[in-house]
């Protein structure tokens, strides 16, 4: 389950990478369906990047640690796809401080879920540390 999660997490960060790097127009020559799929591709994967750098992290980890992270991952993706998915394009509000559009939701759930997964690994690690050391006592 490790390996499958960082290699195609890996895959689609690097898909992801080289849209951002490139950029949309350049990758398809002006062809505005093709730029259209790849500009939602990348808003919609965007989670994919934290995923992938977490799965890195936790990769050697106890499967204590990894399976505490993943259990969240599993369920906090997921989400963040379907409320990208369900976000507006454009602002139709214009009242809002902070607009919600695509590219927010996107944005802040990939944030919200480095923040959440930092903890989520280092309280796990700790928790199977201090385990560790009192097995050894």
């Amino acid at each position: 389950m490790k390996k499958i999660l960082l290699l195609a997490s890996g895959v689609l960060s690097l898909g992801l990478i080289l849209i951002g790097t490139f950029g949309t127009h350049t990758l398809c020559g002006g062809n505005e369906r093709c730029i259209n799929v790849l500009h939602y591709f990348f808003i919609g994967f965007l989670p994919i990047l934290p995923l992938f750098l977490f799965s890195l992290i936790t990769y050697r980890m106890a499967a204590s640690v990894y399976r505490a992270w993943v259990r969240f991952a599993a369920v906090w993706i997921p989400l963040s796809m379907v409320g990208i998915l369900f976000a507006p394009e454009y602002v139709t509000n214009m009242g809002w401080f902070y607009p919600v559009v695509k590219g927010t939701v996107a944005f802040s759930t990939s944030l919200l879920f480095l923040v959440i997964s930092a903890l989520i690994v280092l309280f796990a690690w700790a928790r199977q540390k201090a385990l560790e050391r009192k097995a050894g006592k």
